[in-house]
């Protein structure tokens, strides 16, 4: 006999535009539309509509404002483990009723905490114990409690790297057997095969964007190490005069630091910020860039490496946490905190040309030695269980 098809949730709540967080939770959707034995739904913010493109059911909702009250409530929750739906209107309640589990592939208790449903959780890092000079106080106490709390009650737990895994137990006091190493491939729109070809003059012209440039797509996050960079880029622009430097993410964060090192380098006409971008057209903008560079000073896995991968682009990036795993042979690695060596990497790259092409070949080869059918698996048996 056949078992009862269960109601899955996957929470997509949060900006589309936050970067990786939002292509892992694509990667996920990218599977679970695949399977049949179950129905899922997608419960997203009220004005995102970055995932309407999927054939699968919707759910938006405007999530309540919380009082000073109810937020002092459910901090006391949230410490004592108390999994009840306090301050929960029936219609909020209403509208996850039918819902057996929930995927939850950021970091958030609502609403399966306090619905007391089974959930599973990705922790993508835990950064703060690495660099807390990166995190305010309170940031730091957040994150401390929900990651405390949500890996002590969820079914599951999903990272990306031996390494998180690792942080997770040693940190969290997690049972090993609950946290499962998956690591996602980028979504299904980066891919060289997919990419109309025709198109490449429309973005061009939209985002005004200079002959030649390295990209880096990434939040002005600090640990994503944008200053570091510029200093590199002071250096190789002595070599490469016509050279750009192209940054994607919002304007917020260390942005304004960011901003004044540029000032300071002189380099306002070289550097090339193009904001958000829209989701379909970054494969062109890698497409279309000399090569990928990513300074990060920590990153369980990075997706945009897998994103460049697969569309043949060749990869320069940090020597750090799981990265020369994720790269291998496969791309030139620096040390993040030393501006000539990440220099002299990217000039190693701008000065060969084949060897920025074995690069890229060997980026795309070991991206589609990929098993998909193996993360399908893993990722529906983990949901399933």
């Amino acid at each position: 006999m056949e078992s009862e098809m269960k109601k899955i949730g996957i929470l997509a709540f949060g900006d589309p535009k936050g970067g990786g967080v939002y292509q892992y939770t694509r990667s996920i959707i990218d599977v679970i539309t695949q399977d049949k034995n179950n129905i899922y739904i997608v419960f997203t913010d009220a004005n995102n509509d970055s995932f309407d493109e999927y054939n699968i059911e919707i759910r938006k909702i405007n999530k309540p404002n919380i009082f000073i009250l109810n937020k002092l409530i459910r901090f006391l929750q949230i410490l004592l483990l108390i999994r009840k739906p306090l301050f929960f209107t029936k219609s909020e309640k209403d509208i996850f009723l039918d819902i057996d589990k929930f995927i939850c592939p950021v970091i958030s208790l609502y609403p399966h905490f306090y619905l007391n449903k089974p959930f599973v959780f990705t922790l993508h890092d835990m950064q703060e114990r690495y660099y807390p000079y990166f995190f305010t106080l309170r940031d730091k106490v957040i994150r401390w409690l929900n990651n405390r709390s949500l890996s002590k009650t969820a079914d599951k737990i999903l990272c990306e790297s031996q390494f998180v895994k690792s942080d997770i137990i040693k940190f969290l006091g997690a049972d090993p057997n609950k946290v499962h190493v998956v690591q996602s491939p980028p979504p299904k729109c980066f891919n060289s095969s997919t990419i109309d070809e025709n198109l490449y003059k429309t973005i061009k012209a939209k985002y005004n964007l200079p002959e030649e440039y390295i990209f880096y797509p990434a939040q002005f996050w600090p640990h994503k190490n944008h200053i570091k960079l510029l200093e590199a880029f002071g250096i190789v622009k002595k070599e490469f005069k016509d050279l750009k430097l192209v940054f994607t993410g919002s304007k917020q964060n260390n942005f304004r630091n960011v901003d004044r090192r540029i000032q300071e380098l002189q380099l306002e006409n070289d550097i090339v910020y193009l904001g958000y971008i829209d989701y379909s057209d970054l494969p062109f903008l890698y497409k279309m860039s000399k090569f990928l560079v990513m300074p990060t000073l920590f990153e369980s896995i990075s997706i945009p490496i897998y994103e460049a991968f697969s569309l043949k682009v060749a990869v320069c990036c940090s020597n750090v946490v799981a990265l020369p795993e994720q790269v291998g042979e496969a791309g030139l690695i620096f040390d993040p905190n030393n501006e000539n060596d990440i220099a002299k990497k990217m000039i190693k790259y701008l000065s060969n040309n084949k060897l920025l092409t074995e690069k890229a070949e060997q980026g795309y080869l070991k991206i589609n030695s990929f098993d998909y059918e193996a993360y399908k698996k893993s990722i529906l048996e983990i949901i399933n269980s």
